[in-house]
């Protein structure tokens, strides 16, 4: 929409996502557009979950989302493919593969070079890809001997109400289940103890430490007394306003946005945006425009085009029905 590609860039990423789609089953969209309502990040993940991308039981779709007006390139994974194309790898390849194509004003070709390495990536494991990663099982740590109790996830209460409620049902178990493996030492087989905020300090890098002062991260550290093994589990922070530096690739960047001209009915106006990090130097800033104020009736003829737009190219069967939580990374340029 973006109206950024030739045709013969379209019909070269066309072809490495239709092949991918007949080898692997794996389902890719790639979107252009110039500008989006809220964050680039919020509006590929309710794009991913209208368009449903990616194999209903899979989830093994991807959505390349490019949005001009914020400089922004936004990847969301389906659930089936985060193992496959994880969160650090796709914000690498980025910086590496498309970010310069990019700054060079090289949009096609740097969405191209993108997709040829995630090509490479899922054919290395194609099983994976075709599949996707299965939830993990309910883990139930089993009672000791001397606790004169029973696991809390074995409640009678807990387990109804995780049949009233599925989705708090599957959270439940998930927690459960990351908790057992952390407490569980891989090499001696004996339970790990979960370390207090101080202690845990010395297990962490300066980094991790970072992303715990302001909030975006929270680490828990289990240690195991006898052997000495150590886990370190990560529990993102949801809703804090950061995103991973592209400098340090930890979560501790911050935009903001500041006004210059205010955008009118009859022209558009333009605004600072600040990219700082809290661990790193990296900095970053630049202009954007605002778009003007539209009336209400152009605003309904808008969203009604775009509407129109997707919905006949892909909301009517064209996608398998796949999901995201979320997953995938983002640069910009």
């Amino acid at each position: 929409m973006a109206d950024v590609l030739s045709d013969g860039e379209e019909t070269a990423m066309n072809n490495v996502i239709s092949e991918l789609h007949t080898d692997l089953g794996v389902e890719i969209a790639v979107v252009t557009v110039q500008d989006v309502g809220g964050t680039p990040k919020s509006f590929a993940t309710e794009l991913f979950n209208t368009w449903g991308i990616g194999d209903a039981e899979a989830n093994n779709g991807l959505l390349v989302l490019l949005v001009m007006g914020e400089r922004r390139l936004e990847m969301e994974t389906g659930y089936g493919l985060e193992s496959t194309l994880p969160d650090g790898w796709l914000g690498t390849m980025q910086q590496q593969a498309m970010v310069p194509h990019f700054k060079q004003g090289e949009f096609g070709a740097g969405l191209i070079a993108g997709l040829a390495d995630i090509n490479a990536r899922l054919r290395q494991s194609p099983d994976e890809a075709e599949t996707g990663s299965a939830a993990p099982p309910v883990y139930r740590p089993p009672v000791s001997s001397n606790s004169g109790g029973r696991p809390w996830t074995s409640s009678p209460w807990v387990l109804l109400f995780g049949l009233l409620f599925p989705p708090l049902g599957f959270w439940l178990g998930w927690q459960t289940f990351q908790t057992g493996r952390y407490r569980r030492c891989p090499e001696c087989g004996l339970d790990r103890e979960k370390l207090d905020e101080d202690t845990e300090d010395e297990h962490l890098e300066a980094g991790q430490e970072t992303e715990e002062e302001i909030g975006s991260v929270n680490y828990d550290v289990w240690a195991c007394m006898d052997c000495g093994s150590v886990g370190v589990r990560r529990r993102n922070k949801w809703f804090r306003g950061y995103s991973t530096c592209m400098g340090c690739n930890f979560k501790t960047v911050r935009k903001t946005s500041r006004t210059i001209t205010a955008a009118t009915t009859s022209s558009s106006g333009t605004a600072r945006i600040t990219v700082s990090c809290s661990h790193c130097s990296y900095h970053e800033s630049y202009t954007r425009t605002i778009p003007r104020i539209s009336t209400s009736s152009s605003s309904s003829s808008s969203s009604s085009s775009w509407s129109s737009s997707s919905g006949s190219s892909f909301s009517s069967g064209g996608f398998g029905g796949g999901s995201s939580g979320g997953g995938g990374a983002g640069s910009s340029w």
